[in-house]
Order: C-alpha cells, then sequence, then structure tokens
C-alpha cells in the first residue's frame, strides 16, 4: 500500500493582477518544495488567455511549468450549443434565438463564453421587458450597443510615441 499524499492547489487567474509579482514568486518558491523523488506539491492556475503573457513575463516560474494549456474561442457552432444548452438547462425546449440573433451574438462576442452569455441574457431580459417572444438580429444589435460590445466602444490601445529631445 502507497501512503504518499498528492497536494494539490487550484487557483484562478484573478489572484494575480498584472502589476503584482510578488504572487507569481511565491507561486514558484511553493514549486521549490520537493524531495529527492517528488514534488510535494502540484499547482494547476486556470485563467483568461491574459494568463499566460503574465506567466511569459515571469521566466522563473515558467521554467517550473510542466504542461500548459489553453482554451480557444468557441466557433459560431459550439456558441450557438451552448446558448441552446443553457437555455435547455433552465427548462425550456426551444429557444427564441433566431440565426440572425446568434449571428450577431458571435459577432459581439467574438466567441468568449462569458460574453456570450452575458448578450443573450440581457437581449432575453429585452425582449421579456417588450413581451417579445422571439428574438431577432436588431435586439442583439440594441443590447450589444448597451453593454458597450459595439465597435464604437472597443479598446485600441494609443501607439506611443517617442519623445524627441529639446535641441538647444
Amino acid at each position: 500500500m502507497d501512503l504518499r499524499a498528492e497536494t494539490s492547489l487550484c487557483l484562478k487567474g484573478a489572484l494575480f493582477p498584472p502589476d503584482s509579482t510578488s504572487n507569481y514568486e511565491t507561486l514558484r518558491q511553493l514549486l521549490n518544495f520537493e524531495t529527492n523523488t517528488q514534488k510535494l506539491l502540484q499547482i494547476a492556475l486556470f485563467g483568461q488567455n491574459e494568463l499566460a503573457s503574465k506567466i511569459d513575463r515571469q521566466p522563473e516560474l515558467k521554467d517550473r511549468i510542466t504542461l500548459f494549456g489553453a482554451l480557444t474561442n468557441l466557433t459560431f457552432e459550439d456558441a450557438s450549443a451552448l446558448i441552446d444548452f443553457r437555455w435547455k438547462v433552465a427548462g425550456g425546449s426551444n429557444h427564441p434565438f433566431d440565426n440572425g440573433a446568434l449571428e450577431t451574438i458571435f459577432k459581439y462576442s467574438k466567441g468568449l463564453p462569458r460574453k456570450i452569455s452575458k448578450i443573450a441574457d440581457n437581449a432575453l431580459i429585452r425582449a421579456m421587458s417588450s413581451e417579445e417572444r422571439s428574438i431577432n438580429k436588431e435586439i442583439v444589435e440594441q443590447v450589444a450597443n448597451e453593454v458597450r460590445l459595439t465597435e464604437e466602444f472597443e479598446y485600441i490601445p494609443k501607439k506611443r510615441t517617442p519623445m524627441k529631445a529639446n535641441k538647444k
């Protein structure tokens, strides 16, 4: 009988603010605990895709990562299946989104599950408040604008221009 126990620590990526290196350093130090034959702690990090770029900036921690995986954005078919699944789990049979609405949800969500759910939930609320029985592209367009997902609200970082030296 093997009496060795494995200890695992699961952490959500939100615990790692972009400007803080102390949490990464603590993780790196925790990963140093090992015997001659095994690691004493396994750590699993879960987060958005931005977590990978944060880890890339921590080479000492990155060197200790054995396995790395990332989820990609959902396809249109997967996004539609997500909406259908959530509708059925909530007790419905056929969801009220027409094809135009589904395409528009996918367009503004860019396949990100959290945004798909946010847009769909808000479209359902809008449809219910106006006593609509189906949700079309126009309703989703209004919702995307209200939750600031349309192009006019898209964040585009400004390019830095080098400062010019003063000539005297």
